[in-house]
């Protein structure tokens, strides 16, 4: 009995010692702010797929980390340079039971490849600012609703 209460307690303290470094690496990361964001990481399934994580724009580049990691380096860094965005859409099939409705679905294209972005209506907005604000000569392409 006594085995088995302290193999409960340590995993209790390694979820809770995960907890507090997630905390403080999102912390870390938004001290100059940050924006909710989901991308989603596989296609395997249609509307599956999608990782919770959230974005910090650090001069032309948009680096997106997971909420739920320990990892330092964002798992997408996507340069405005060569930054598309190819559709614009809202969550359907089974999107549409995770997401609320106020959010748009950026599918967004870049020399590495095709990355897709969940983000609410007002995020979108500051995407979008951010994006036009590059250099004369950076591609872009924005499909209206």
């Amino acid at each position: 009995m006594l085995k088995a209460l302290l193999i409960v307690a340590a995993l209790a303290a390694a979820v809770a010692v995960f907890l507090v470094l997630t905390y403080v690496r999102r912390s870390f990361f938004s001290r100059s702010g940050s924006v909710a964001m989901a991308a989603r990481l596989s296609k395997h399934m249609a509307g599956r797929g999608w990782a919770p994580g959230f974005a910090v724009y650090e001069r032309g580049t948009l680096r997106w980390y997971r909420m739920f990691s320990l990892a330092f380096g964002p798992r997408y860094a996507l340069s405005r340079h060569d930054l598309q965005i190819a559709d614009r859409r809202v969550p359907v099939g089974p999107e549409a039971q995770i997401f609320p409705p106020e959010v748009a679905i950026l599918r967004c294209m870049n020399a590495a490849g095709e990355v897709e972005l969940a983000m609410t209506t007002s995020a979108v907005t500051g995407f979008l600012s951010w994006l036009e604000a590059a250099p004369p000569g950076a591609a872009f392409y924005s499909k209206s609703d």
